[in-house]
């Protein structure tokens, strides 16, 4: 695999991670900050997946690609549908997995 194959899915992972902490320390959950990050980086990536097989979410992923000309448009809409997914996971984590008391 080279850089171009994966890169896309590290954007999302990146994105899903920094949604999914986000969400889940607003609902004071989710594992800590790691398993915040961990689920929120694997709900990026599905998020992904998603968006390039199932045609109701590739069709608002593809409205974020237009926000920038260029290249740095498919990097900012991997980056939002990662961050979308992983908030998402982040936020259903946030309520289901509480700290014990």
């Amino acid at each position: 695999m080279d850089l171009a194959t994966i890169l896309p899915f590290i954007v999302q992972a990146v994105g899903g991670a920094i949604g999914g902490n986000v969400l889940g320390a607003l609902t004071r959950g989710g594992g800590g900050i790691v398993g915040r990050t961990v689920i929120g980086a694997l709900g990026g990536v599905a998020a992904g997946f998603a968006g390039g097989n199932v045609e109701a979410v590739s069709g608002v992923t593809s409205m974020w690609s237009n926000l920038i000309e260029g290249e740095n448009g498919v990097h900012l809409s991997n980056l939002i549908t990662g961050a979308a997914g992983g908030g998402i996971l982040g936020l259903i984590s946030g309520l289901l997995i509480r700290p014990r008391a």
